[in-house]
């Protein structure tokens, strides 16, 4: 395309394909219908009308008779093609189907596209109007869904739009529609008020006061509203009257008397569509912006939960109240009834010769059992603070507009994940692992204690691990008893094998793994809530919507000269939205 015949394409491409792929990210994350259709919209007028129309001007012009049900659409069609071309009567709605005339060369291209979206019948005429096609939409106020969604689509890519009306019909509100939306895109527009009274009062009248409701909408009147006497019929063609419609066909025949006629409106309404993209854009963006302030409450509202219950469950993890009591007392009968508690007191090689005498019993060690008890104990204790955590947070969301959407359908999100159990089990026996690997180096460490070390590291590991569970810190009234006096014999072990300052070490460290391991159990379960929120609250997007709109309104202001020149501030452009066109 030659720079010097208007829009140069590369300025606006690069940000309309931008925008194109940002409203596509928007619909398919925006919560709630009505938002989805909002930015669907959006993006397939971007898509299907505004990017084939900047890439080529040249392209057909694309002529859409649109109006209520029953005012005469086909007929207009039918009296421009100078023949039945789409068919009128009585039964409602007449056209089902949309149907175009096309001249042969121009069949293909944009109104290929156009016809595989919307079902179009496109009619070959060798004497139509070269560069034109004429379409006849649905009922822009049909009660079918399809017929409506094809009228609408047909609106959004028009680069003319006539618009079919009555004299009893004017002042429905489906015409309206159509001009609001014709008005915002900047698309040029005719109008033809069928049916009139023969009484030339009464028809002036009519014409009047729809001339003074088009001023009142922004769309003018005057030589742009075609007047049709009731009657004015030509049967044998299923149409209006060629005298009637001559205006709209003069218009037509101008508009293919030369390319460059053609062409420069065909820029006049891509720079209109291109104008309205700010404004349409800016309505998508603050709903984003108030999605961002209430996800960020969301997120608030769920860490609050999850905080509250981690801290809780540290509370319960320092009283080391939440073991049984008869897993303690299996632990405490070993360890405190046996020959370890008879040779505390006398050194720890008889303690080694205990250990080892331990092993050489029949009766097996319940070092294991114990362990696993343990580990079941405080699973239980975790998904119950986790539990709690997830009702509290679904609950808060359920009452929010955004949060019910996000939570809509997720019964999984009402508790903790089912995997997190078995998780949980997993991570500890890892746990335990390191703790044990830990006591045969320290045990190495220490000269004489290798062998209590490595001959007692299961029944060694245990009482490292209670002694992580279990301590004096902390415990009053009914928690003394035999959850202190099992952590007191743990101490008495572990500093008789390790000596004190060892075991204070060894077992702050192993708290803080177990403390890591909890924190990162509790930060997934939180980021299920995160996930469900999905790219809602990817606070990015408004941004890019508004960057990409205000270099698409760059490029349409900008002259070839201009291409190079830098685009509009932020503020400047939303000062340039506040006074665009309404929706």
């Amino acid at each position: 395309m030659d720079a010097d015949r208007g829009l140069v394409p590369p300025p606006v491409l690069d940000p309309l394909i931008d925008l194109a792929n940002a409203l596509r990210a928007r619909a398919s994350t925006a919560p709630g219908a009505d938002r989805l259709a909002r930015a669907e919209s959006l993006r397939r007028h971007v898509e299907e009308y505004l990017l084939p129309r900047a890439a080529d001007l040249d392209a057909p012009l694309l002529v859409v008779i649109m109006g209520s049900t029953g005012a005469g659409k086909s007929s207009l069609l039918n009296a421009l093609a100078g023949g039945p071309v789409s068919p009128s009567g009585v039964l409602r709605p007449t056209t089902r189907q949309p149907v175009a005339i096309v001249h042969p060369e121009d069949a293909g291209g944009r109104l290929e596209q156009t016809a595989q979206r919307t079902n179009l019948d496109v009619r070959i005429d060798a004497f139509g109007r070269r560069g034109l096609a004429i379409v006849d939409a649905p009922d822009f106020d049909s009660a079918e869904g399809t017929n409506r969604e094809a009228a609408l689509h047909l609106l959004e890519v028009a680069d003319l739009v006539i618009l079919v009306t009555t004299a009893t019909r004017y002042a429905d509100q489906a015409p309206w529609e159509v001009v609001a939306r014709a008005r915002a895109r900047g698309v040029p527009f005719r109008a033809v008020v069928n049916r009139l009274p023969a009484d030339d009062a009464e028809a002036d009248a009519v014409l009047e006061d729809f001339r003074r409701l088009l001023e009142r909408a922004g769309a003018g009147g005057g030589p742009n509203v075609v007047p049709i006497r009731e009657g004015a019929l030509d049967p044998e063609k299923d149409a209006l009257e060629a005298d009637a419609v001559a205006p709209i066909r003069q218009a037509l025949d101008e508009l293919v008397e030369s390319e460059e006629g053609r062409r420069a409106v065909a820029e006049r309404g891509l720079r209109g569509a291109l104008r309205g993209v700010p404004h349409a854009v800016e309505a998508i963006a603050r709903e984003i912006d108030e999605e961002q302030r209430a996800v960020q409450a969301l997120r608030t509202s769920a860490d609050a939960a999850f905080e509250e219950r981690r801290g809780a469950l540290d509370e319960e993890l320092g009283r080391g109240a939440f073991l049984r009591a008869e897993v303690l007392r299996q632990w405490q009968d070993f360890v405190g009834a046996g020959q370890v508690a008879r040779f505390l007191a006398d050194g720890i090689g008889k303690v080694v010769v205990s250990v080892r005498g331990l092993f050489e019993k029949p009766s097996p060690v319940p070092a294991t059992d114990v362990r696993e008890a343990a580990f079941a104990d405080l699973v239980a204790l975790v998904v119950q603070h986790a539990d709690t955590a997830a009702h509290r947070t679904a609950s808060a969301w359920a009452t929010d507009r955004f949060g019910a959407l996000a939570i809509a359908g997720e019964e999984s999100l009402w508790r903790a994940s089912g995997g997190l159990p078995d998780r949980l089990t997993k991570d500890l026996e890892a746990w335990a692992v390191g703790i044990g690997t830990r006591i045969r180096e320290l045990g190495g460490q220490r000269k004489g204690w290798a062998q209590a070390a490595s001959l007692g590291v299961n029944v060694v590991g245990t009482s490292a691990i209670l002694a992580v569970f279990v301590h004096t810190g902390g415990l009053t009234g009914t928690e003394v008893g035999i959850t202190a006096a099992t952590a007191v014999v743990n101490q008495k072990l572990l500093e008789a094998i390790f000596g004190e300052a060892n075991v204070a070490a060894f077992v702050a460290q192993a708290r803080n793994e177990l403390r890591e391991l909890l924190d990162r159990a509790f930060v997934d379960e939180r980021a299920r809530f995160e996930a469900a929120l999905g790219e809602t609250g990817d606070p990015s997007l408004a941004h890019r919507l508004r960057d990409a709109a205000r270099r698409v309104a760059a490029a349409a202001e900008e002259s070839p000269a201009e291409a190079d020149a830098p685009a509009t501030t932020e503020e400047e452009a939303a000062d340039e939205q506040a006074e665009g066109p309404g929706e």
